[in-house]
């Protein structure tokens, strides 16, 4: 394998860790705040819903942090990671606003 070769692979190796690390993260912050406010809704204690969904959270960061390797296509990974947080972000925002209203 030439130099050239080898250098050719990491700017994969770094779209995968950047979106398996940040892309996971951001998907997981909007699930456990969409998963927060939608239990809150349903007339669960907040600390109780809080507890219940961030532990859940631990295992969809570890599910996607994996997936995001595991994938054949990086481009479909970030648009998975990325749509997915921004729906959730939007969903979390709206459920939070009808709880205060």
């Amino acid at each position: 394998m030439t130099a050239r070769a080898k250098s050719l692979r990491w700017p994969a190796v770094t779209a995968r860790v950047t979106a398996g690390v940040f892309g996971a993260y951001a998907f997981t912050w909007g699930f456990a705040a969409a998963g927060v406010a939608a239990l809150v809704g349903l007339g669960v204690e907040y600390h109780d819903a809080e507890m219940g969904v961030l532990m859940l959270a631990f295992l969809v960061f570890l599910g996607l942090f994996l997936w995001s390797f595991a994938a054949a296509s990086i481009a479909r990974v970030w648009a998975v990671l990325a749509g997915g947080a921004a729906l959730l972000f939007a969903t979390a925002w709206a459920l939070q606003r009808a709880i205060l209203s």
